[in-house]
């Protein structure tokens, strides 16, 4: 799979680097430690509080390998809000002892205290107290230790003793307070669906009937609703939700993190956005600098810019600041003062981002705190208005009327505002200011360049028992880029030289770096490139007798996954977005190779991504290019089987690999270019014996045996034998008469025969059949154009285009050109913007730039002679054509004929354009009008 098979890492580093994270330093240990808490953080024993609501426990019918049969959640909001939980879970299954048997409760002692009522063990008839025999040890679990973060929360970790298969535990416990940061206002969050199957689940939410509390349900999983019981007694109000016999709750994997999968139940206090903007607000008020952060701010405004001295301020803070939190209590929202980050030297991302504002306040530049969620990009607009979803904040600055979000975590960051990478593209966000009411969203004008990664392969083989030579360059962008350079300072130059060299052993055992990598850092515009050449000792491998060079996309794999079914219930991430990229791959073989193979393109193109397969191979020159590019963010759960069939597609697209077989390498009597013609004759003649003994045979079916004679009935054709092709055409529409293939065989002989109402006729009825196939509409174009119908070749040419690939397209263009120079129609801009554009890329682009006056001749001639071999050879047949086509619309015949007899003498008489050249030569032998006659080599086909 070559779009998915291997991680898609940074290219980079990985084996060496633990990370390619471009956060700030990160420390690389995840501590736990045992801690002791005051007397009165954790109580053991302490009965139920009176106000909550005790449930019996519903009894189990169908026995699973796990059961819930309570999961009971109470909330009472007063002064100080507590949460009472009741968890009971039948165990059967003895594998599932160990999990059960270990409870986690994670609390802040700062502000929050645990009673823990009882731990019960229902075993038949029995209730056992485990309360005071389980074994309870205090730690501070810092999971994100590594990234440098220090919340002060511990896990009370209990470990149950005695749990046997068929018991029941049964665990109770409250937790009193809530972080002060949120000034009062009460925000809370509880999971609904479960795991395991759950006989009840129960919800029950106490608070003063005179504060406004709202709750929502989220779910993005089709539910029956859960419609709650609302009473108000004694000034309390009390709403209950409660739900019996729940399925166990089953994710999938690689489902987008913003699909809310398990459905939870929310309460909040803040009534709108704006309101948690305006608590937000209170967090980050405008603050005086000291002396230090001052002078470091007069060295900044001596720039000549806003954005210098923005990207001044922010490199400062992100090189000067290390990445470090300590939120405790109130500290988890509210950020220190900047005067006393700076005195540290260490902040987290709330810290560093006040210090950017404070910094560029003092500046005169506008900027407001940013509030986000990390991990997750949308979602938020399903929920209610509340703060505790977000943990990240970053930097909105505008300069001269644009907008930028920028992170002071990150590292590696310089140069223009506009380049810089964006790691949270995509992401709602919530800007602190007096005047915000809803969500905003982080979206980039210019994306797809930030996201852009291409590599070019340029490989050279000058004999297949030789080593070959490969050139590689990498070009990174954005976030990528900043990765790469960060990776790049980290390590050392024996380091780099060392992967650098073995990036390649897999695809080519042996291959050795040529030389010094060139590495090019251009921080201005935050791109990151490496250059590298290489020795590979077998370029090319012997398989089956053919001669098989192999490429592999590195730069695009993993962009998307593969879904592991094509039957999903839940959105499929698609973990590269947003992404664009390019790899090419150029081969040079040998001088005795010589394929003919016109330019290809394939693309698979549905509302999730797009690949583009180009491809070419003439003469001894080959060259494939794939453009990826992931247009969503994931792939909706009813179209993942389409998905998957297409993405099959891209990657049997891709290929992998160029073949030679031994028919494509001339011998030492055909080596030279000037044997081209009878080497392509004897190739023809070779296909016509074979097909021949194929047909004789006598084994294929009547479909197929069609396609034998049209086969062979081409290379007849492409030989002027016209009377044995039509025998063979006629053959295969008798076979299979109502075919848009039959017919188009038919069709194509009568053009090269020169009789174009036969062709047109046969075409038209392909056409009548609904064949959609380019091919047709163009054949059929050129027999109209050719018996003197301009306005109908021009009008199947244009539909013929709509149809084309890529490539095709080109061709297609260069004749639409040149028929409406004849008709003095004027050039479509978009034909005359695209080949401008593309006048310096792969053949025919360099035609059609001199076509539509973006090339002169002489220089189009100057670029078909620097081609070589076979390749310059066929370039050239094709370019004098179009030459002449210049100069025929010109109103310089005679220029134009020489250019059609260059066509001609070249002879590749398997190219339309050497057809079409006699078609022009004897109309301007005639001096007729557009109306041609047939060469004088060709004569009427016998019926």
């Amino acid at each position: 799979m070559h779009l998915v098979k291997l991680a898609r890492t940074c290219l980079v580093l990985t084996g060496i680097l633990v990370t390619c994270d471009a956060s700030a330093q990160r420390n690389a240990d995840n501590q736990v430690k045992e801690v002791q808490l005051g007397s009165s953080a954790f109580t053991l024993s302490d009965p139920t509080p009176s106000w909550v609501d005790p449930a019996p426990l519903p009894d189990v019918t169908n026995p699973q390998p796990v059961v819930v049969r309570l999961a009971d959640t109470q909330y009472l909001v007063n002064q100080t809000p507590v949460v009472y939980i009741r968890r009971a879970s039948l165990i059967n299954d003895a594998a599932s002892l160990t999990a059960a048997g270990r409870i986690s409760i994670s609390f802040a002692p700062e502000y929050e205290r645990v009673q823990l009522h009882a731990i019960h063990i229902h075993r038949g008839q029995d209730r056992l107290d485990r309360t005071g025999t389980s074994t309870i040890r205090f730690l501070q679990r810092e999971q994100a230790l590594e990234q440098g973060l220090y919340s002060g929360r511990v896990t009370a970790s209990i470990l149950i003793d005695d749990l046997r298969a068929g018991d029941t535990l049964d665990v109770s416990y409250s937790i009193h307070g809530q972080n002060p940061v949120f000034a009062g206002k009460y925000t809370a969050s509880t999971g609904w669906d479960q795991a395991f199957p759950t006989l009840l689940r129960r919800v029950i939410l106490n608070h003063p009937a005179e504060r406004q509390i709202a709750w929502r349900m989220i779910g993005d999983r089709p539910a029956r609703p859960v419609v709650p019981i609302d009473t108000v007694r004694d000034g309390m109000r009390r709403i209950e939700f409660e739900q019996r016999a729940l399925p166990e709750t089953i994710g999938e994997q690689q489902t987008l993190p913003d699909f809310f999968t398990f459905r939870f139940l929310q309460f909040s206090e803040f009534a709108s956005w704006a309101d948690v903007a305006n608590w937000a607000n209170t967090l980050f008020p405008a603050i005086s600098i000291g002396s230090e952060l001052h002078e470091a701010a007069q060295r900044i405004r001596k720039l000549d810019s806003d954005q210098a001295r923005v990207s001044a301020a922010l490199e400062f803070v992100q090189t000067n600041i290390r990445y470090f939190s300590v939120s405790m209590g109130e500290s988890s929202h509210r950020p220190a003062p900047p005067d006393e980050v700076q005195r540290r030297r260490y902040g987290d991302c709330k810290d560093k981002s006040y210090l950017l504002i404070a910094l560029l306040r003092e500046l005169g530049i506008q900027s407001r705190p940013v509030l986000l969620q990390q991990g997750r990009k949308s979602g938020l607009e399903r929920t209610l208005p509340s703060a505790q979803f977000f943990d990240h904040a970053i930097v909105q600055v505008t300069v001269e009327g644009s907008s930028f979000y920028l992170d002071p975590t990150r590292l590696g960051q310089y140069g223009r505002l506009d380049r810089m990478g964006q790691a949270h593209e995509g992401a709602q966000v919530l800007i602190v200011a007096p005047e915000t009411s809803e969500l905003s969203t982080i979206a980039s004008a210019n994306i797809a360049e930030l996201v852009r990664q291409d590599t070019a392969e340029r490989a050279t083989l000058s004999s297949f028992s030789e080593p070959g030579q490969l050139q590689i360059r990498i070009v990174w962008n954005g976030v990528k880029a900043e990765q790469m350079r960060l990776s790049h300072e980290r390590i050392s130059h024996d380091q780099f030289l060392r992967w650098m060299g073995s990036s390649l052993e897999r695809r080519y055992p042996g291959a050795t770096l040529a030389g010094e990598p060139a590495v090019s850092d251009d921080r201005l515009n935050n791109t990151f490139s490496i250059t590298a050449a290489y020795k590979v000792p077998q370029l090319a491998v012997d398989r089956s007798g053919n001669w098989v060079v192999y490429f592999s996309p590195e730069n695009l794999k993993d962009i998307l996954l593969t879904p592991a079914t094509a039957t999903r219930t839940t959105p499929l991430r698609i973990p590269g977005y947003p992404f664009e990229g390019t790899y090419t791959f150029e081969m040079t073989f040998p001088e005795a190779v010589s394929v003919v193979s016109d330019p290809h393109a394939e693309t698979i193109k549905n509302k999730y991504f797009t690949n583009t397969v180009s491809s070419y191979f003439r003469g001894n020159m080959a060259k494939v290019s794939v453009d990826l590019a992931a247009l969503r963010s994931h792939v909706d759960a009813e179209d993942t089987g389409k998905y998957a069939e297409d993405l099959r597609a891209a990657n049997k697209s891709i290929g992998g690999f160029f073949a030679v077989g031994k028919s494509s390498i001339k011998s030492t009597e055909e080596a030279g270019t000037a044997e081209l013609p009878q080497r392509l004759r004897k190739l023809r003649q070779e296909l016509i014996d074979k097909t021949t003994e194929t047909i004789k045979n006598g084994k294929l079916a009547s479909s197929d045996v069609a396609d034998a004679h049209c086969i062979r009935s081409n290379a007849l054709s492409d030989l002027q034998r016209f009377d044995e092709a039509a025998q063979d055409a006629n053959e295969a529409v008798r076979l299979v008469p109502n075919s848009p293939s039959t017919l188009g065989c038919r069709a194509f002989n009568y053009f090269n025969a020169g009789q174009f109402d036969k062709s047109i006729a046969d075409y038209s009825k392909a056409v009548s059949l609904g064949t959609q196939e380019s091919e047709i509409f163009r054949m059929r174009g050129l027999a109209r154009l050719y018996s003197g119908r301009l306005e109908n070749a021009q009008s199947d040419l244009a539909r013929a285009s709509e149809l084309a690939d890529k490539e095709a397209k080109t061709y297609l263009d260069l004749w639409l050109v040149a028929i409406g120079g004849r008709l003095g129609a004027k050039v479509p801009d978009s034909i005359i913007t695209r080949a401008a554009a593309e006048s310096n890329g792969e053949w025919p682009r360099p035609a059609l730039a001199m076509l539509t006056g973006s090339m002169s001749p002489e220089e189009l001639l100057k670029r078909m002679d620097e081609k070589k071999g076979d390749d310059r050879q066929m370039a050239l047949a094709e370019g004098y054509f179009y030459l002449g086509q210049h100069y025929l619309v010109a109103g310089d015949k005679k220029t134009a004929a020489s250019y059609f007899q260059k066509t001609r003498d070249l002879d590749i008489f398997l190219y339309i354009e050497h057809v079409a050249a006699g078609y022009e030569l004897q109309r301007l032998k005639d001096d007729g009008t557009a109306a041609s006659a047939p060469p004088t080599a060709n004569r009427t086909v016998a019926q």
